[in-house]
């Protein structure tokens, strides 16, 4: 747990301990335990599942466009120095998660990772248009708090006294930090997950839904900066008039490039973090022999999967979050009677709602950041490969449908 909150929150180096190197560290720890006790920490052959088959393809694919793309340099440092790392914990993490248990830890750790973030850029660091926390910036802070408010919300429904008390301390504080960062792709996010909160949430009255989404405005409309709403209404309104729209630096454009990167290289890409290369190179003021050129970086996921890895690795980076979250909405399907069953199955079926709102959350803001090999992106599905391992022994000992045991309040 303390591991994935370090990984999210990056909390090291918002206080200036990243030399520490911390989540390095605490990775080390767990892999020589997990060594150590083999039998209690793998789960043997979590390969022969399909999203963790698909991790690894997506990792042959990565290797590939460092091969055949750009520059093998600038690409290998990347896999080298930081994507390895991502896999390698993502590949730990489902390996070890074995049962609810492991799974609500895991929703727990990701949402509290949230909170220490949201804690750090409001009240230590500071955050604002312009300035990030540590080595995020106000973009990415923004998704990271819109993933996190499904998660909160699932800790709030699910939790004792305790929990819950955190979970609403914490889910302020998110909300806070989302008008704060002053990010579009955030406020479009919060939007969609708040409307999804409030038509898919069994067992929970409309009342008591509209009381909490209206909360959540209330932390948003109280932390908001002077003209915050404005410029949202502006954005939202008329998108045309965004500096982003037409200028050769925008968003807009920048797409436009990274869809031609793409089509230009389809098959393995201009390789992987080699975007900001292929602006230098490839691009058309690069062929024009202009000399002073913005190397800029993607500003979205999606672009940046497609450009940096191909046609065929933008299909498999968003059939990963398809398959996932796609995945737990299916299997709630299986779990008739579990939202009034034990609390283990509530959590579970719960977790079949608010989880693939995280990863809505995530697709919508991934829309305005570079964040397609983001730590963030393969914690999600983490998650779902354990409430798959859950669901099956859990389904083994009281079947799905059987009477319910005992009935928690909302």
């Amino acid at each position: 747990m303390v591991f994935v909150v370090q990984t999210v929150s990056r909390a090291a180096s918002a206080l200036g301990l990243a030399a520490l190197r911390p989540a390095l560290l605490l990775f080390g720890m767990c892999l020589l335990f997990a060594v150590a006790n083999p039998k209690k920490a793998f789960a043997p052959g979590f390969f022969k599942d399909r999203i963790p088959r698909l991790t690894l393809a997506q990792a042959f694919l990565a290797c590939c466009s460092a091969l055949f793309g750009l520059s093998l340099g600038h690409a290998a440092t990347f896999i080298l120095n930081e994507y390895w790392k991502t896999l390698a914990s993502c590949w730990l993490l489902m390996a070890s998660i074995r049962n609810v248990t492991d799974v609500r830890r895991m929703v727990w750790a990701m949402a509290f990772a949230g909170f220490v973030l949201a804690y750090l850029s409001l009240y230590v660091v500071g955050i604002s248009k312009t300035q990030g926390t540590g080595s995020y910036d106000a973009n990415d802070i923004g998704l990271i708090m819109v993933m996190t408010v499904p998660l909160a919300l699932l800790c709030l429904q699910t939790s004792g006294k305790v929990g819950k008390l955190v979970a609403l301390v914490g889910l302020a504080l998110t909300m806070m930090t989302i008008v704060k960062s002053q990010s579009r792709g955030a406020f479009i996010g919060a939007a969609v997950v708040g409307l999804m909160m409030l038509v898919f949430l069994p067992g929970v009255s409309v009342f008591k839904r509209v009381t909490v989404v209206g909360a959540l405005i209330g932390a948003m409309t109280f932390a908001a900066p002077p003209g915050y709403w404005q410029t949202m209404n502006d954005f939202v309104s008329n998108p045309q008039s965004d500096y982003n729209w037409d200028a050769y630096s925008g968003r807009r454009n920048i797409a436009k490039r990274g869809i031609g990167y793409m089509m230009e290289y389809p098959i393995f890409g201009v390789g992987i973090n080699n975007f900001s290369f292929a602006e230098g190179q490839i691009s058309p003021k690069a062929k024009s022999g202009e000399v002073l050129i913005r190397w800029a970086a993607p500003h979205n996921s999606f672009v940046q999967a497609g450009a940096e890895t191909g046609v065929l690795g933008l299909i498999l980076w968003i059939t990963i979050m398809v398959t996932s979250g796609g995945g737990l909405w299916r299997l709630r399907q299986r779990m008739r009677g579990w939202n009034t069953g034990t609390p283990d199955q509530r959590f579970l079926f719960l977790s079949t709602l608010f989880v693939p709102s995280a990863f809505v959350g995530f697709a919508i803001s991934a829309t305005f950041v570079s964040f397609a090999w983001s730590d963030q992106y393969y914690l999600l599905p983490v998650i779902v490969v354990g409430a798959f391992k859950a669901h099956q022994k859990l389904a083994g000992g009281a079947p799905a449908g059987a009477a319910p045991v005992r009935r928690r309040p909302n």
